[in-house]
């Protein structure tokens, strides 16, 4: 018998088709929200903590079969960590894993990665607002460091050095 956990998805993996590829020994047990983080972009979604935030996910039962092949999907340890947190569900109270992105910086995913979480969203009724609030402070953010860098660049310095 394999060893079982729960697991808390709250980016691409809440997707039933890309879950049933990547993890076919697991289930779902249902939706919660994990309080105190709010759902960002960095190309891929992570979760980050702010105060009076929370982000809605779903719970998988994850079969330690398909812990491996999740692991290296998420890039573990490297680009994401796994930490336990706390959530409720149906009333109760219960601990999960998540991946949480050790470091990168904000920016937009592609339509097609947006698209995958978004039919997820859909397929388990969760409220799309986060997932458009996530993309909208992406796109911001995005629209911030270009006009950071158009102030900064001096096509006049630029051809000073060249010459």
């Amino acid at each position: 018998m394999s060893k079982k956990q729960l697991y808390i998805a709250y980016g691409s993996n809440i997707n039933f088709e890309q879950m049933a590829f990547r993890c076919p020994h697991s289930k779902v047990v249902g939706t919660s929200e994990i309080k105190g983080y709010e759902l960002e972009f960095r190309s891929v979604a992570t979760i980050v903590p702010k105060e009076n935030a929370s982000v809605p996910v779903l719970i998988w039962e994850l079969d330690g079969r398909d812990l491996p092949i999740l692991n290296r999907y998420e890039g573990w340890p490297r680009l994401y960590r796994q930490e336990k947190m706390p959530f409720e569900m149906n009333g109760k109270s219960y601990e999960g894993m998540a991946y949480l992105m050790n470091h990168g910086i904000i920016s937009p995913p592609s339509p097609q990665y947006y698209n995958t979480i978004l039919q997820g969203y859909r397929e388990n009724g969760l409220d799309e607002s986060y997932l458009e609030t996530a993309l909208e402070n992406s796109l911001q953010q995005e629209q911030l460091i270009e006009e950071e860098f158009d102030e900064d660049y001096d096509l006049e310095d630029d051809l000073q050095l060249k010459f």
